[in-house]
């Protein structure tokens, strides 16, 4: 069995038992990305370039418009948007998610970066040009990407409302969001989240201090919402 193909059976049978143990939560619904990955690979012409990229890295640059979409094969990343000489991020890129929408667009530059936070991410680079062309040979394939653009939206849209909840709030809400996403379910049947997910990312994620983000997350472990605070945060 191919590699590719192996990794995404992997992926679809650990989503599958996550959802069933989360009694299917908000995370959103599979979507077979893996398969549009492979259609591009039959052709020569369209092989995808994979590339791993060290934590902290830029996978796209601020103001760099990118010619290329991008579909994480493994590990997490972040947009990253500078505000007021503050680095903050206003949404996360998970495994098994397209980016690089921007390369559409009629603008010549933006004004955000995507960071690698993992401690490593395994990234596929499309030529949108080639994309375009192989799309056109299968229109199937527009729907799902289109899906996954939608997807795109739909988290920036929540972010704009998750931005006028109070500070505690929005911590919780961002570990239930995060948890949802990428939570490891233990043997105690508790969620806890990756190392990489620290009080640094969160106030970058939530714009508050770090010492807010410490007020908070001692407060939801008082309540019992949290079983532990430090990291590796984990969710009761």
């Amino acid at each position: 069995m191919p590699v590719i193909e192996l990794k995404k059976y992997i992926m679809l049978y650990f989503l599958k038992l996550y959802l069933f143990i989360r009694g299917e939560a908000t995370i959103e619904r599979y979507k077979d990305n893996l398969a549009l990955i492979e259609y591009l690979n039959r052709d020569p012409l369209n092989k995808c370039t994979e590339k791993i990229f060290e934590k902290n890295s830029l996978i796209v640059d601020e103001y760099e418009k990118s010619s290329h979409l991008y579909y994480v094969v493994e590990g997490v990343a972040c947009v990253e948007i500078l505000n007021d000489g503050q680095q903050y991020i206003s949404s996360f890129i998970f495994q098994n998610d397209f980016f690089g929408l921007d390369s559409f667009s009629t603008f010549n530059k933006k004004e955000h970066g995507i960071r690698v936070i993992s401690e490593t991410a395994t990234i596929i680079s499309l030529p949108k040009g080639r994309l375009l062309a192989s799309l056109n040979e299968e229109p199937q394939n527009y729907e799902l990407l289109l899906t996954n653009f939608a997807d795109i939206f739909q988290r920036h849209y929540s972010y704009f409302n998750f931005l006028h909840l109070p500070t505690k709030d929005r911590i919780k809400q961002a570990l239930q969001y995060l948890s949802d996403h990428i939570g490891i379910v233990t043997i105690e049947e508790h969620l806890e989240l990756p190392r990489f997910i620290t009080q640094e990312i969160l106030s970058k994620f939530c714009r508050t201090s770090q010492s807010r983000v410490s007020v908070s997350l001692k407060e939801l472990e008082k309540t019992g919402w949290l079983l532990k605070k430090k990291v590796p945060i984990t969710l009761n």
